[in-house]
């Protein structure tokens, strides 16, 4: 048995005084992560910890960026060996740089891509020289990059240097022929982005006409003068035809002192009756190579829907009405015995609903036939394309007369007749063209209904509608209202608030209806927001000329008609 001996007083002192200072320490720290320290406020509380779950706990990183498609390390790691082997002008370099720029634009990588494709035109100068066919690709689609970067004015200048390649390397070819083309419908809208100095904006309409022009006749040699492929060139000339009188009226318009008036006046006629010919040579060239009723109909309403714009109602009704008799069969006590049917403005003598025909001083130029020989007038000859043929008189050198001209010009499509009357001494009634009638009349009420149902803004052509795409009904954003009169002008108009259609008790279908009407009364009417893009529509719509509805082959007025727009159609 191990002996032990009790500790003294002396020596168990200290070791209890140890083991006493260190319990103390333990719960001293302990309640002081516990408790709020002594000198803290009274009224502090302890902020307690909130961890945003949904807040990253580092910051997001970008993604890295897709790895490059292979194509483009081919096309690069080939370049620089053809470089390296043959020099800076090695031989098929043009073909390498034309498929990298490419790709490149595949990818949405424009600037990258102009840059490689302007080097690869400087290339093909350099190995074939200033007018080499092997540069056309490589502008074309440099062209197409500086458009997506909207650098326009680069582009007009890249266009003038691609109509003079084109004219050298495709010269009468049917690509020469498409290229005149699209060099007149860029020149279009060169003259609606307004590029360049304002000076030279009339420059691009001028331009566009000689590009049609030259189209043309290049498809007279090509083609034959009774080739559709002539209705292509001949559909530019009808739009620039529109916008040239549209920029004769706002001379006409702006300049009223008497000494001006008769030349203004023959200057008005004058492009009335050049573009009847253009669309008397598109109805002759359909007819020719075998337009059916219908389609002489519709082309017969083009040509009163450009004398209505310009204000000749007199030959503007003419033919509506012989376009309305090319779609609906006569009563059958106007036939003759031998089951024809004489149709009004047919034949030299005229109807008896007919207006009186024009007096000997009210003739300004000769009738032109329908087989399209009427066009001389307008286009020519191959050496008459550069000397100004077509254009309006104030206009045959625009780089000189541009600067007399407001500065304000607008779209042909939002600039009607001043009033319902007849614009000054121009308003007279002019021959009417000699239209040969292909075939007897058929009854085709969707075409009837299609041309004269409802009332259309003109003009009705595709690249210069006078207003924003709509629908006749009220299921757009915005929703108007108006009335016409039988001469096509708007004589009421009012936007119409249309409020976001909600279910509430009033509309449930548990709820009481005698409820729901006291409630719908009580509801105020949404209040119409003022919008400058909607005043603006406005106005244009009240400034349009539309083509009135049509019962019986003459216009009347129409009641309250509803369209929507959408001024906004791609959200942004």
């Amino acid at each position: 048995m191990a002996h032990t001996c009790r500790l003294s007083a002396r020596q168990g002192l200290p070791l209890l005084t140890l083991l006493i200072a260190g319990a103390a320490s333990f719960f001293v720290n302990a309640q002081a992560q516990e408790t709020v320290p002594e000198n803290a406020g009274d009224n502090t509380e302890t902020a307690p910890i909130v961890i945003d779950m949904a807040a990253p706990l580092e910051p997001e990183r970008a993604p890295p960026p897709p790895p490059e498609p292979s194509a483009l390390g081919v096309y690069r790691n080939y370049i620089q060996s053809m470089e390296a082997n043959g020099g800076a002008f090695a031989s098929g370099l043009t073909e390498q740089l034309l498929g990298l720029g490419l790709n490149l634009q595949a990818l949405d990588r424009h600037a990258e891509a102009a840059a490689v494709l302007k080097r690869g035109v400087h290339v093909s100068r350099v190995q074939s020289g200033l007018y080499s066919a092997d540069q056309i690709p490589l502008l074309r689609a440099e062209i197409r990059s500086l458009i997506a970067l909207q650098r326009f004015d680069e582009v007009d200048e890249h266009q003038r240097y691609l109509a003079r390649v084109e004219s050298e390397a495709l010269e009468g070819s049917a690509a020469s022929i498409a290229a005149l083309l699209d060099q007149g419908a860029w020149a279009e809208q060169a003259w609606e982005l307004k590029l360049g100095e304002q000076e030279a904006h009339l420059e691009h309409l001028a331009r566009s006409w000689d590009y049609y022009l030259l189209a043309y006749n290049q498809s007279v040699k090509l083609y034959g003068d009774q080739s559709p492929e002539l209705l292509k060139s001949l559909e530019g000339m009808l739009r620039l035809q529109y916008r040239f009188a549209d920029l004769q009226r706002q001379s006409a318009s702006q300049s009223s002192f008497g000494n001006s008036n008769y030349r203004q006046t023959t200057a008005l006629g004058g492009a009335f009756r050049r573009g009847e010919a253009v669309l008397s040579t598109i109805y002759g060239l359909k007819l020719q190579n075998g337009s059916s009723a219908g389609e002489q109909a519709s082309d017969l309403t083009r040509l009163g829907d450009w004398a209505w714009w310009m204000g000749k109602r007199s030959n503007a009704r003419k033919y509506y009405e012989q376009a309305w008799h090319r779609v609906t069969l006569p009563p059958p006590d106007t036939q003759d015995e031998s089951g024809a049917t004489a149709e009004p403005g047919a034949t030299g003598e005229p109807s008896a609903t007919e207006e009186p025909g024009p007096t000997a001083n009210e003739t300004e130029a000769p009738s032109a036939p329908a087989d399209g020989l009427g066009l001389a007038d307008v286009a020519g000859n191959d050496a008459d394309v550069t000397d100004d043929a077509g254009l309006p008189e104030d206009m045959k050198t625009p780089n000189q007369n541009a600067a007399d001209k407001s500065s304000d010009e607008t779209s042909v499509a939002s600039q009607p007749p001043a009033d319902d009357a007849e614009p000054r001494g121009d308003g007279a009634s002019q021959p009417l063209l000699a239209i040969e009638l292909g075939g007897p009349p058929v009854d085709d009420p969707v075409m009837r209904a299609a041309l004269f149902e409802s009332p259309s803004p003109l003009p009705d052509i595709d690249g210069i509608r006078a207003l924003p795409p709509f629908r006749r009904d009220a299921t757009g954003p915005l929703v108007v209202q108006f009335r016409l009169n039988e001469s096509g002008k708007i004589t009421q108009l009012e936007r119409l608030a249309v409020a976001p259609v909600e279910e509430t008790e009033a509309t449930s279908p548990d709820t009481d209806t005698e409820t729901g009407t006291e409630e719908e009364e009580a509801v105020a009417q949404p209040a119409i927001e003022s919008d400058p893009n909607v005043d603006r529509l406005l106005r244009k719509m009240r400034k349009t000329r539309f083509r009135p509805r049509f019962e019986g082959g003459k216009p009347v007025a129409t009641d309250m008609i509803v369209w929507s727009f959408d001024l906004n159609p791609t959200g942004s």
